[in-house]
């Protein structure tokens, strides 16, 4: 019954999703243009780096340049290697967020999907510009190996593997990568640190080389079902576009490639470099209201008495 009502009265024109979708449609000729500057060798290395096993890292990414993450499994042990990633600006004031992204992009992030920040101060942080994952080793084409979740966290490890198991998360490796951030070494106040650190560490983010799937239970309840990655070959990789001065905050998973239980799992390196296109972001107005704007309005409701505000 449900799906003959959808496809009876569901209209895309007032779908609130659809309608986002439309208003954030990507410029592909523009971002042709930036992916081509690899095709044609035109691009420059502006630095190379690591993120090591059990580690999280903060990798600073100027308005133009682009950030790879790859993949070198025959160097370690034959694994790929599972990353998540937070991106947020230099002053801390704009991060990656979950629900602008996903209502705009949807859940799974694919070529020319762009990453948005926090309401606001919504804009567009990065723009995917390369996906070289081999989606053919996958089981069908429904599977992804991008999308915007949660990352396993302490409460999570020890409820699963009790207090002695001694491995850490992607909730330490955040904390440990967002550390590491200028501006967050300059807040003097060690429990205002991290009240910031944990701030910015606990929010959903882009888990990448990590199979998922989205399906309906027996009770019509939709799960991600997280599969084992496939070994890559070496060199793969995605890259992200920056559209303004970013860190790319990233967390080397100690899942692995999810194909061993977490205690046994045994990371492998990812491999970062950041390039420059020399070509500037494209200033796209979406032709929205700002957070000052829109705060004001709401609390203009609760001064004048249209909300009421009182204590319950």
């Amino acid at each position: 019954m449900c799906s003959i009502n959808k496809k009876k009265n569901y209209n895309p024109d007032i779908d609130p999703v659809k309608t986002y979708e439309r208003k954030v449609k990507p410029d592909k000729e523009f971002y042709n243009k930036v992916i081509n500057t690899k095709k044609n060798d035109i691009r420059t290395l502006v630095y190379e780096d690591t993120c090591e096993p059990h580690t999280g890292n903060a990798f600073f990414v100027k308005a133009g340049q682009i950030i790879r993450i790859e993949q070198r499994p025959s160097l370690h042990n034959g694994r790929t290697q599972i990353a998540d990633i937070l991106f947020v600006t230099p002053d801390l004031k704009q991060i990656s967020d979950h629900l602008n992204t996903s209502a705009f992009e949807g859940l799974n992030p694919r070529l020319y999907s762009g990453i948005w920040s926090q309401s606001g101060v919504m804009e567009k942080l990065a723009t995917v510009v390369a996906d070289e994952f081999p989606y053919e080793l996958l089981d069908h084409d429904k599977i992804s190996h991008m999308f915007f979740a949660a990352h396993c966290c302490p409460e999570w490890i020890v409820m699963v593997h009790g207090k002695n198991a001694n491995i850490n998360s992607c909730h330490e490796n955040f904390i440990h990568g967002f550390n590491r951030l200028p501006a967050v070494q300059a807040i003097k106040d060690k429990k205002e640190r991290r009240k910031m650190v944990q701030l910015l560490a606990d929010r959903n983010d882009i888990n990448v080389f990590q199979p998922n799937f989205f399906t309906q239970d027996e009770n019509g309840i939709t799960r991600c079902q997280l599969l084992p990655c496939p070994a890559v070959p070496d060199g793969t990789g995605i890259e992200f576009y920056a559209e303004k001065d970013l860190y790319a905050v990233i967390s080397n998973c100690p899942y692995g490639d999810q194909a061993l239980p977490f205690p046994e799992a045994k990371p492998n390196p990812i491999y970062i470099s950041v390039w420059d296109t020399k070509i500037a972001p494209k200033k796209d107005k979406l032709q929205s209201i700002s957070g000052a704007e829109w705060e004001e309005i709401i609390y203009k409701k609760f001064i004048d008495g249209t909300k009421d505000i009182s204590p319950k």
